[in-house]
């Protein structure tokens, strides 16, 4: 069994398009491949995937009720302990204001250049989902390439699975 990572970031179909997701991930662990396909060893979940139709990079659902939720929770704050709205540089408006840029700059940042490892695979009758990622420096790696490599890394390990025939 060779290790093609150890510091992975695991999602499942309904966490990867789900907008209300808090974490990114599902689980973290460790991606291998063997003569059978790929396998998840994780903290919670073990995920063995043998029939793989389909290896991309792909984007995953904005967690845009998460940033929603940010920016209401900021609005409340300033409302309930802020001052007079009548006060310009106020706490309670420059939390709200500084939530309203940062947001979105963190949704550029972070969310429009990462696209995750998605794995088409069949699991018996039923075509399923993995979403894979590089944790490296807190999931930071995946802005200089992390997850292009672990890619190239699953379809080079597809590839020695399936032999040279293939």
């Amino acid at each position: 069994m060779k290790t093609l990572h150890q510091n992975i970031w695991y999602a499942d179909e309904a966490r990867a398009d789900s907008p209300k997701k808090l974490l990114v991930y599902s689980d973290r662990g460790i991606l291998k491949s063997d003569d059978s396909g790929l396998r998840f060893d994780g903290e919670k979940k073990n995920l063995k995937i043998d029939q793989i139709s389909n290896v991309r990079l792909k984007r995953t659902t904005l967690n845009w009720v998460t940033y929603l939720a940010g920016g209401l929770a900021c609005l409340l704050f300033d409302f309930v302990l802020g001052p007079e709205p009548d006060v310009i540089f106020s706490t309670r408006w420059v939390l709200t204001s500084l939530y309203i840029v940062l947001a979105p700059i963190c949704i550029l940042l972070f969310w429009v250049p990462v696209k995750w490892v998605a794995v088409d695979y069949t699991d018996g009758s039923e075509d399923r989902k993995a979403y894979f990622s590089s944790g490296d420096s807190n999931g930071f790696s995946v802005l200089f390439g992390a997850n292009k490599t672990l890619k190239r890394e699953v379809e080079e390990a597809i590839a020695d699975q399936n032999g040279p025939n293939h």
